[in-house]
């Protein structure tokens, strides 16, 4: 489905305060990978890293021997596919046919109010000096037209627009999948430890650790490592919190662009769309007739 509709792109993104400053002159960004990173992007690589280490090194090797080829692939499957489109919506230019034959990564032109209303008039972006489609919006955090703009992602440090939209709603829906996997074996794992600690201790390695259940190993079969339990304990209780926040966030995000898809708009007409809801509300507040004071 085509998530690009056809306002008039008159309306530029400075609407939502991300055009460029005015007189100032910036340079424009190719992908995710363009500088300066983000820390919501480094904070998402590090908490993929976290739920990886943690979950397949050391909570799903507990799972007992009937569950333990289950763990690995149902997860890990989703964990694979999450790390592709994840990287694809990064890396790929979400910008404009004709931003993208220019070569835009130079100076580019300086928007001044003063000579324009808005950074796109009849199809023609006035900073990035070309003709754009009526589908494009300036950005002015990556500083260039992106078609089909839906809005700038801080997590992926890249805009989402018409060319990699499906590859950021594959990204959010394979983490809430594997990590939903994940948080389901650690809460197995965390009530286990109350209830029947033996039954996670099915790894040949704990053959020599019978008379020790305060002995635990981590990181099963390839790098056993000996660890209290009460490291287990707390380890499988932070997954937990840390995890199930993380998939309360990304189901709110999944199913906010199920409703936007289902109504057939972008995030940036949607926020466009309350805002302009918004000042209307205020206007009708100013316009009404104030009551006659009693004498």
């Amino acid at each position: 489905m085509n998530i690009c509709t056809k306002p008039p792109n008159k309306i530029a993104a400075e609407t939502l305060g991300q055009a460029a400053a005015e007189g100032q002159a910036q340079r424009a960004r190719r992908n995710g990978w363009s500088w300066p990173l983000h820390l919501f992007q480094v904070t998402a690589w590090l908490l993929y890293l976290f739920y990886a280490l943690v979950g397949f090194g050391i909570l799903v090797p507990l799972l007992p021997h009937h569950w333990l080829l289950a763990g690995y692939v149902c997860p890990g499957v989703c964990f694979l596919y999450h790390l592709v489109v994840h990287l694809s919506a990064v890396s790929i230019d979400p910008a404009d046919a004709n931003v993208r034959d220019k070569n835009y990564l130079g100076p580019l032109a300086t928007f001044t109010r003063g000579q324009h209303a808005h950074i796109i008039e009849n199809h023609h972006c006035h900073v990035c000096d070309v003709d754009v489609s009526a589908k494009s919006k300036h950005c002015g955090t990556c500083n260039k037209c992106v078609c089909g703009f839906d809005h700038h992602c801080k997590w992926l440090n890249n805009c989402v627009g018409e060319r990699n939209y499906w590859h950021f709603l594959n990204s959010v829906l394979s983490a809430l999948l594997g990590l939903g996997l994940l948080l389901l074996v650690a809460c197995y794992i965390f009530l286990e430890l109350f209830l029947d600690p033996g039954v996670l201790r099915s790894d040949r390695h704990f053959d020599a650790l019978k008379n020790h259940t305060d002995c635990w190993f981590v990181f099963l079969p390839a790098a056993p490592l000996v660890t209290p339990a009460w490291a287990i304990l707390l380890t499988a209780g932070v997954f937990i919190l840390l995890s199930l926040l993380t998939v309360i966030l990304l189901g709110h995000l999944l199913t906010f662009h199920i409703y936007l898809m289902w109504n057939k708009l972008t995030t940036y007409e949607y926020v466009l769309q309350q805002r302009l809801q918004q000042l209307g509300k205020e206007a009708e507040v100013q316009l009404e007739p104030c009551p006659p004071q009693q004498t």
